[in-house]
C-alpha cells in the first residue's frame, strides 16, 4: 500500500491495467477481479472492457480497492484486426469512433482522457496464427503505449503443442520482457515526442480443457502478483471514503481516480513485472548539483516546461553552468542498464547507480534479474528527456 519514502519524499502505488470481466471477453466477474487484486496486494485496477463502458455500475473503491473503469476500443469489422485502443478515465463511450483511429484518439482527447496503443506489436505461430497489432502508425495525439502486454508475451513461446502445454501450466517460465521490436518502436516514438509507457495483463482469466483437465490461464490473482504499472504520487490518496458514497461519483473516487490518471499523464510510473520480485521502492531521477543538495519532488513534467529536478517522466534543460546527474535506485542488487536513445550508456550490478549528463537526449532504465534459470526484465521506466539550453 501507500508510503512515503525519506529519499524521494514521494507516495508510491501500484495496480493492474488492461483486464477483462464478462462485460466483454473475459471469464469472470467484478467481485472475481477484486478478489485477484485483494490476493495480489494491489492498490488500483482499471478494467478496459472491449467496446463497453461501465463506469457508473462498477467504478469506486471496492473492498478496499480502487476500481476505475475505461474501455478496450477496436473496430470489430477491421480487416485485417488490429487497432485496440486503451481509453483511461473517459467518462462517456467513445467506440462509436472505432472505425477511424485518428477519431477515436481525438475523441479521448476531448474528454482528457488517456489513449494507449494496445499490444501495438505482437508475435504470432502457426497454432495461434491472429494476432491484434496497431496498424495506422500515422495517428497522432495519443499519450502513450503498452509496452508490455502480459497476455500477448505468451504467443511467441507457443510454437508446438509440447511448449504451449508448458505454457499452460508453467507460464512464469517464459517471459522475459517486452518484445525487443515494441522496446525499439518505443525508442523510436520517444525521439519525437514524449511518449508515456505502461505495463497491461490484458487479463481475461481464460478457461480452457487439456483432455480431462479443466485450467485457467494467467487468472486474476497471477496476473496481479505479475505484471504491474507503479505510479508516484505528490500526495497519498484517500482511500475509501469512512462514511458517505464509495460509488464512481464519491468524492474520495473522483480525487483519486484523478490522482492516478495524472500520474500515467506525466509518466511518473515504471513497469514491474512483480513475479520475479517486488520492484516496490525503484526510483529514476535527475539532480543538478549546482544547486542546494535536495530530493526529488513531484512537478510538472512530459510535455510541459522542464524544471531543474525531473523524475522519469519529466524533461529538464541541460544547462552550460550545470551539473546535471542521473540516479537510480533498486529495490535490491541487479543488472541496472541506463538507456540513452535507446542504446545501454551505463551498467552496473548493482542496487544503486549515477551518472553525469554530458549530451541532450531520452534517458530510461531497465534493471534485469536473472530468475527461474535466465535473465529476466524486472523494471523499465519511462523515460526523462534532457533538452539543450535555451539562452
Amino acid at each position: 500500500m501507500a508510503q512515503s519514502t525519506s529519499a524521494s519524499q514521494l507516495y508510491e502505488y501500484f495496480g493492474n491495467i488492461h483486464m477483462h470481466t464478462t462485460h466483454s471477453d473475459g471469464f469472470g466477474s467484478f467481485d472475481d477481479l477484486i478478489e485477484g487484486a485483494l490476493a495480489g496486494g494491489l492498490d488500483f485496477v482499471i478494467v478496459t472492457d472491449h467496446n463497453v463502458l461501465v463506469r457508473e455500475e462498477e467504478e469506486g473503491y471496492r473492498r478496499g480497492i480502487l476500481t476505475l473503469v475505461g474501455q478496450e476500443v477496436h473496430d470489430p469489422e477491421r480487416q485485417p484486426a488490429g487497432n485496440h485502443l486503451l481509453c483511461l478515465g473517459v467518462e462517456t463511450d467513445v467506440s462509436a469512433q472505432a472505425a477511424d483511429p485518428q477519431e477515436l484518439v481525438d475523441a479521448v482527447r476531448k474528454q482528457n482522457a488517456l489513449s494507449f496503443l494496445a499490444h501495438p506489436i505482437e508475435v504470432t505461430t502457426d497454432l495461434f496464427p491472429s494476432s491484434y497489432p496497431w496498424h495506422n502508425w500515422e495517428v497522432t495525439g495519443y499519450h502513450g503505449v503498452e509496452l508490455w502486454n502480459y497476455l500477448s508475451g505468451f504467443r511467441g513461446y507457443t510454437s508446438s503443442y509440447f511448449k504451449t502445454i508448458l505454457v499452460a501450466f508453467f507460464p512464469q517460465l517464459f517471459p522475459v520482457g517486452p518484445l525487443p521490436a515494441m522496446l525499439a518502436k518505443w525508442d523510436e516514438l520517444t525521439q519525437q515526442r514524449p511518449v508515456v509507457a505502461l505495463g497491461g495483463t490484458d487479463v481475461h482469466s481464460i478457461k480452457y480443457r487439456l483432455g480431462p483437465i479443466n485450467r485457467r490461464f494467467l487468472t486474476y490473482e497471477e496476473c496481479a502478483k505479475g505484471l504491474n504499472t507503479h505510479i508516484l504520487t505528490e500526495s497519498p490518496l484517500l482511500g475509501p471514503p469512512q462514511e458517505g458514497p464509495a460509488g464512481w461519483d464519491g468524492p474520495n473516487t473522483l480525487r483519486d481516480r484523478t490522482a492516478v490518471l495524472d500520474a500515467l499523464r506525466k509518466g511518473h510510473c515504471w513497469i514491474g513485472y512483480d513475479l520475479a520480485a517486488a520492484t516496490e521502492g525503484f526510483r529514476f531521477w535527475a539532480e543538478s548539483e549546482d544547486n542546494e543538495p535536495r530530493n526529488p519532488t513531484l512537478h510538472e513534467g512530459g510535455q510541459n516546461e522542464p524544471s531543474p529536478v525531473a523524475i522519469m517522466g519529466d524533461s529538464i534543460r541541460l544547462e552550460d553552468s550545470q551539473t546535471l546527474r542521473l540516479h537510480v535506485r533498486s529495490p535490491e542488487v541487479a543488472d541496472i542498464r541506463l538507456l540513452r536513445n535507446g542504446r545501454v550508456i551505463a551498467r552496473g550490478h548493482s542496487a544503486t547507480i549515477s551518472y553525469q549528463v554530458r549530451d541532450t537526449g531520452v534517458y530510461r532504465v531497465e534493471v534485469w534479474k536473472h530468475r527461474w534459470g535466465k535473465p529476466r526484465g524486472w523494471i523499465f521506466s519511462n523515460p526523462i528527456y534532457v533538452h539543450p539550453d535555451q539562452t
